[in-house]
């Protein structure tokens, strides 16, 4: 029996895994089981409403399905909504806070975007709708990239030692009763079956561990070959195909098998690993290139999301 996934799911990795697609996949998946479900990005450009025909997302939430929303955080944004939709000190931003000194302090100030970033999803989870209606039953983050990510994460701690008063305080104590609460907030890891992304896999998951005080709900490997190459002896379909190739083909189809032999092993050291370090332990999600409806972001991603039908199947 696995614990209940919880209401925000950070969704960490390095560039180039297919964070993003993970992220709007279990987004997805978690829709189909009825939840009101958000991807919040961080990002110069999001991503995801364009698959659907639609500009970008900003900090306002974009309804791309029913059910399925998606915005994009930006400091300036995250400000203004701040002081003048929460505080209702329209006066005080606009002529304090987006002053051209102010703008620039805040923008160069180490953990400001990042302690604006936390706030922001207290705030969805706790006042939004009541103050704007905005009401969402999951939150899946597609956080930065690997170093950027994990900082996040490590920004509460940093946030306790602040012992901060006043106003700061109050929001302070909101972002750490949020990342503390296992029902709250937890944190996920995507990786694929390669050796780079695996050596930082296996440095990162330790690291959000300890930032995060307890284990990550899982590691997803994308693009596995599982489905594909179940074992190290090579398929009837795999010799059958040979057998109909020309020696070059033949020669090209043995790089595939190679290829997908080492993304087994990958798979397997990540598991070996990992053993024990995660809720949900190491979970493979198939390639789905050449395996989707349709060659596109959003059919990759929906497809994704029927494979993680049962990791989003919560305990009741």
């Amino acid at each position: 029996m696995f614990p209940r996934l919880p209401r925000i799911l950070f969704v960490l990795g390095k560039g180039g895994v297919g964070r993003s697609t993970v992220s709007a996949a279990l987004a997805m998946a978690l829709r189909r089981r009825g939840a009101r479900t958000l991807v919040f990005e961080w990002t110069l450009s999001e991503a995801i409403a364009p698959w659907y025909g639609l500009a970008p997302a900003g900090i306002d939430p974009i309804e791309v399905e029913p059910g399925l929303a998606v915005a994009n955080f930006c400091l300036e944004d995250s400000l203004r909504a701040y002081f003048v939709g929460h505080l209702g000190l329209g006066a005080f931003y606009r002529h304090v806070v987006n002053g051209r000194a102010m703008r620039r302090l805040v923008e160069a100030a180490p953990g400001i975007a990042e302690m604006m970033f936390l706030g922001h999803l207290s705030w969805l989870t706790t006042l939004a709708e009541k103050e704007v209606g905005l009401a969402f039953d999951r939150i899946v983050v597609d956080a930065p990239a690997t170093g950027h990510g994990v900082s996040l994460l490590e920004l509460p701690a940093t946030l306790a030692s602040m012992h901060a008063s006043g106003l700061l305080g109050k929001e302070v104590g909101r972002v750490l009763e949020m990342m503390g609460d296992r029902l709250w907030t937890g944190a996920l890891v995507v990786t694929t079956p390669e050796e780079l992304a695996t050596e930082e896999t296996l440095e990162l998951v330790p690291r959000a561990t300890r930032s995060l005080g307890r284990p990550l709900v899982a590691a997803l490997v994308n693009r596995g070959a599982g489905s594909i190459l179940s074992d190290d002896a090579a398929p009837p379909w795999l010799d059958a195909c040979g057998a109909a190739l020309s020696p070059p083909a033949r020669a090209g189809l043995a790089i595939v098998r190679a290829e997908l032999r080492s993304r087994l092993g990958f798979e397997r050291d990540l598991r070996t690993k990992l053993a024990g370090a995660t809720e949900r332990g190491v979970i493979a999600l198939d390639e789905q290139l050449g395996l989707a409806p349709e060659v596109s972001s959003r059919a990759v991603a929906s497809a994704l999301a029927t494979a993680l039908a049962p990791f989003c199947a919560e305990d009741e």
